[in-house]
C-alpha cells in the first residue's frame, strides 16, 4: 500500500480528508494525520510516506518549510499542497520547491482530489516497476561485488531498500544464508502465502541470503525442516536477531565469512551449540586480534572453564590448537595467493612483530615464509 501522511491544522479538515476519500482505491493507506508542521516532520521520519498532503499555514512549521525539508532529504516523495486565496504566492513557492500540486480550500472538489491521487498513484507503481527491474537484473550480481569487498554502488542501492521495500528490517529481523537448496523461492512462496515480510538476494548457484521478520523465524525454521526432508544435502546458517542498516551488513559479512571457513576447513558449524558458532564467528571476523579464550568467552556468556570444555567437545581440538591453526592456515594462503609483505601478513593473523612471525611459522610448518612462498611458486610444497 501507498503510504499517506495528512498535516493541517483543522482537526475537521483532517478527519474529513481520512474518513470520506476512498484510499483504498487508489491502493493507498494514511499512516498518520499531524496538526503542525514540527509533527508532520517526526511522523515523516517514522513513516516515511509517499505522499504528504499539507496545509500551508501551520503553527511552528509551516507547509513550505516541511515541505523543503522533505523535498531536500527525499525527492521523489509527492507532496499536494492544501492553500487559501490569501497564500497563493506561498503556493507558487511550494512548486517552486518541488511539491507536485495543490489545491484552493476554498474551491475544493473531489475530482481534482482524485485526479492528483490517480496520478500519485501512476507515479509511485512506475518507480517500483523499475525498481523491482534492477532488482531481478543487477541487484545480486552488485551484492556479491561487494560481499567480495569489491567498492561499488551496493552500499547506496541498500540504504535506497532500506527506506522502502525493506523499511521493515527497521524491527528485528533474521539473516539465513541457503545452501544447496535448489528451490528457495518456493519457500518464500508458502511464507508469503501468510502475507509475511520477506526479502531474499541470490549469492550463487543454489545459494541465497534470506531476511525474516523476527516473528516470522519458528514458520520459516519449520519449512527448512520440510525442505531437507525432500533435498538432504540443504544447509543454512543463521544470524540475528539484528536492526538496521549496519548490522544488516555486518551479519550478511559473518555469514559469508562463515560459510567460506567452513568450505576451506572442511567444518560444519551447524550442529555446534551456539556459543561455539558465535565463538567461531568471531575468531574469523577478529583473527588480526590477540583474542584469548577468556575474552571470548565472556562475550558469548560463558565462563572460560565452560567454554573451553564445550568448544573442545564441538570442535575437537582446544581453542588454542584450533585459532592456532587457522591462523597457520590464513597465513598460508596469503603467502601462496597475494603479493602481501611478510609484515602485512603477519598484522592479518594477528601477530604485530615481523620477525617473531618468522619464527612462528618455521616453527608450525617447518620452513620461513619466504622459503614457502618460493618453494609454492616453484611447486615443492
Amino acid at each position: 500500500m501507498i503510504k499517506v501522511l495528512i498535516a493541517d491544522d483543522e482537526l475537521i479538515v483532517r478527519k474529513g480528508l481520512m474518513a470520506t476519500v476512498e484510499w483504498e482505491k487508489y491502493n493507498m493507506t494514511v499512516i498518520a494525520d499531524a496538526p503542525n508542521g514540527q509533527k508532520a516532520w517526526e511522523l515523516f521520519e517514522e513513516h516515511r510516506p509517499e505522499i504528504v498532503i499539507t496545509d500551508i499555514v501551520m503553527p511552528e512549521v509551516n507547509g513550505i518549510e516541511l515541505a523543503r525539508k522533505i523535498k531536500q532529504l527525499y525527492p521523489d516523495t509527492k507532496i499536494l499542497l492544501l492553500s487559501c486565496h490569501r497564500d497563493f504566492t506561498y503556493a507558487q513557492e511550494g512548486m517552486n520547491i518541488g511539491a507536485s500540486g495543490y489545491i484552493l480550500k476554498t474551491a475544493f472538489q473531489d475530482q481534482q482530489f482524485e485526479e492528483y491521487l490517480k496520478r500519485f498513484e501512476g507515479e509511485i507503481n512506475s518507480v517500483h516497476h523499475d525498481q523491482k527491474t534492477f532488482d531481478s537484473s543487477s541487484l545480486a550480481k552488485e551484492f556479491y561485488a561487494w560481499l567480495c569487498d569489491f567498492e561499488n554502488s551496493f552500499p547506496m542501492i541498500l540504504e535506497e531498500l532500506f527506506l522502502k521495500e525493506w523499511k521493515w528490517m527497521q524491527q528485528p529481523y533474521y539473516i539465513y544464508l541457503l545452501n544447496r537448496l535448489k528451490d528457495s523461492d518456493f519457500l518464500l512462496t508458502k511464507l508469503q502465502s501468510e502475507e509475511k515480510l520477506v526479502a531474499k538476494i541470490s549469492c550463487g548457484q543454489d545459494q541465497a541470503f534470506i531476511f525474516i521478520p523476527e516473528k516470522s523465524q519458528r514458520q520459516f525454521e519449520r519449512l527448512l525442516v520440510e525442505a531437507r526432508g525432500g533435498e538432504p544435502a540443504v544447509r543454512w546458517n543463521i544470524n540475528g536477531p539484528n536492526q538496521g542498516i549496519k548490522e544488516w551488513m555486518d551479519g550478511v559479512s559473518t555469514l559469508y565469512r562463515q560459510l567460506q571457513f567452513e568450505k576451506q576447513f572442511k567444518y560444519s558449524m551447524e550442529n555446534w551449540p551456539l556459543p561455539i558458532q558465535k565463538a567461531v564467528q568471531k575468531i574469523i571476523l577478529h583473527l588480526d586480534e590477540p583474542l584469548s579464550s577468556t575474552d571470548i568467552a565472556s562475550e558469548v556468556g560463558l565462563s572460560r572453564s565452560h567454554f573451553s570444555t564445550m568448544f573442545k567437545k564441538a570442535v575437537g581440538e582446544s581453542f588454542i590448537a584450533f585459532t592456532e591453526r587457522i591462523r597457520v592456515q590464513v597465513a598460508c594462503d596469503l603467502l601462496e595467493k597475494t603479493s602481501l609483505t611478510s609484515q602485512e601478513i603477519s598484522e592479518k593473523v594477528g601477530i604485530q612483530d615481523g620477525k617473531y612471525f618468522s619464527k612462528w611459522f618455521k616453527k608450525c610448518i617447518g620452513v620461513t615464509p619466504s622459503d614457502y612462498r618460493q618453494n609454492k611458486k616453484k611447486n615443492i610444497i
